[in-house]
């Protein structure tokens, strides 16, 4: 019997075995086209229920409540329950899975959020944070537990574009080391805005925050790690513009699950984008969908207007085998949202524009659930004091396991302080490695490395997957 399951009933267990098994024959019917799997098979039936009566019941584990398959998988598995002969009837239903972040250490104020979508652009002014906060606001509306972090900390825009009654940040009741998230419709908002009130002029002063880059990177790791975040589906980070240590940094401390790219039509800014995507190809992030900003008008007389041009999505398409994009209007309904402090999502002001900002928010959570299961075939590194260091690596169909010698892994360590960043030689001499030494530390960082450090003192080892990977086919 599979765990999660329940029997309430006086028939033998051999009987209710064998009905058991009927049902979940027919269970395996019922495919998830996301995956290109079955439910049963995906581990997705829970609390199977027989009872005296001959009816049915079961729950449906979905990985996210946004999906628009939810409803089809309930009819579809009621119908195929129905279709036993024995059945009198059945209820199933749909229930929300465990939300957790295996990336995330176990205390993290991260480790119960299930996906971080990333909402970028290489350019400022294309329209970047308005699209971040109507597709934190529209997942919401679809029925997910939502977050939203403005990682701006130069210009935040956030305490411009809500208006919660609330905006003071407090200390948690439960873990005083962490502040609590502005609510907002429900959904949890953090920024630089909240905390610092001369930051942003929504938040109630005026002028920006000036500090340097080391201190900029330290103010956005509070932000994210120093907020209790709780039970969330999605986290959208409205990332600054351009490509720096503030994207590395996310990248490295939230394990970020894809990314919106938002662009205009012009030149300029496609130039810029194509940065952008290269950027979080580098950082083994996903492109789930390219978001082309005022892109065109609709006149009083029917006609569409394209006044920066027609732009250039299909040539990001063709280049970077991008699967998704959407075209968002000029809107006055969308600028006059913003600016009083009301997601456009929220009104009824421009049902059309809501409707290309839920169709992205599904085409996000679609390409969330695919991606989560993509991401269990990730590598392991892990440290066996008797076997050495042992890497893992997973396909769809095998996995395969190797062992080093920690020196050998040392001796592979591609830093700054190892290997000359413009030449390439090698700073490092394999002879200088204390034969005894191994990792005091080992963490994953985001979707592409891992950080070492070693008890020779050595802290700033990152070992990428691709280098994992080569290493072990030289074994």
């Amino acid at each position: 019997m599979i765990k999660g399951w329940k029997r309430f009933s006086t028939l033998s267990p051999r009987k209710l075995a064998a009905m058991e098994s009927e049902v979940m024959a027919r269970l395996r019917t019922v495919n998830d086209s996301l995956l290109n799997s079955d439910l049963a098979t995906l581990g997705r039936i829970k609390n199977l229920v027989i009872n005296e009566d001959q009816s049915v019941s079961c729950d449906i584990e979905t990985p996210s409540p946004v999906l628009r398959q939810n409803a089809q998988w309930v009819e579809e598995a009621t119908k195929s329950i129905k279709e036993l002969p024995w059945v009198s009837s059945a209820n199933v239903s749909i229930v929300p899975g465990a939300t957790r972040n295996p990336q995330a250490p176990r205390h993290s104020t991260l480790a119960k959020v299930n996906n971080i979508v990333a909402v970028s652009s290489c350019k400022g002014g294309v329209g970047k944070s308005t699209v971040a906060v109507n597709l934190a606001f529209a997942l919401h509306k679809l029925g997910g537990r939502v977050g939203l972090l403005d990682a701006d900390i130069y210009g935040p825009s956030l305490p411009t574009m809500i208006s919660p009654e609330d905006r003071a940040i407090r200390k948690s009741n439960e873990n005083p080391s962490f502040v609590v998230p502005v609510n907002y419709h429900d959904v949890a908002c953090m920024s630089f805005g909240f905390v610092n009130s001369k930051a942003a002029p929504g938040a109630g002063g005026k002028g920006a925050a000036v500090m340097r880059g080391a201190m900029v990177s330290k103010v956005i790791d509070q932000l994210v790690l120093g907020t209790e975040w709780g039970e969330l589906d999605y986290l959208v980070i409205d990332m600054p513009p351009g490509t720096g240590d503030i994207h590395m940094s996310l990248s490295q401390q939230t394990a970020i699950t894809t990314a919106v790219i938002v662009t205009t039509p012009q030149k300029l800014s496609f130039v810029d984008v194509e940065k952008g995507i290269a950027m979080f190809e580098d950082l083994k992030i996903p492109t789930t969908a390219v978001v082309e900003n005022m892109s065109y008008f609709d006149c009083i007389h029917g006609h569409r207007h394209y006044p920066f041009g027609q732009g250039h999505l299909k040539e990001l398409q063709n280049t970077f085998n991008i699967q998704h994009t959407f075209q968002f209007p000029m809107s006055e309904s969308t600028s006059n949202s913003a600016d009083f402090g009301k997601p456009l999502v929220l009104t009824e002001e421009s049902p059309e524009v809501t409707e290309k900002f839920e169709a992205l928010a599904l085409t996000v959570a679609e390409d969330c659930v695919k991606l989560k299961h993509l991401s269990k075939l990730a590598p392991e590194l892990l440290y066996d004091a008797t076997r050495g260091i042992i890497l893992r690596f997973y396909t769809t169909e095998s996995a395969k396991e190797i062992v080093l010698s920690p020196i050998d892994l040392r001796a592979e360590c591609r830093c700054a302080a190892c290997i000359e960043e413009f030449t390439g030689k090698a700073l490092l001499d394999p002879t200088t490695i204390p034969e005894d030494i191994r990792p005091t530390a080992v963490q994953r960082k985001g979707n592409y490395a891992f950080a070492v450090v070693w008890s020779d003192g050595h802290s700033s080892s990152l070992y990428t997957f691709e280098h994992l990977r080569r290493l072990a086919e030289l074994e």
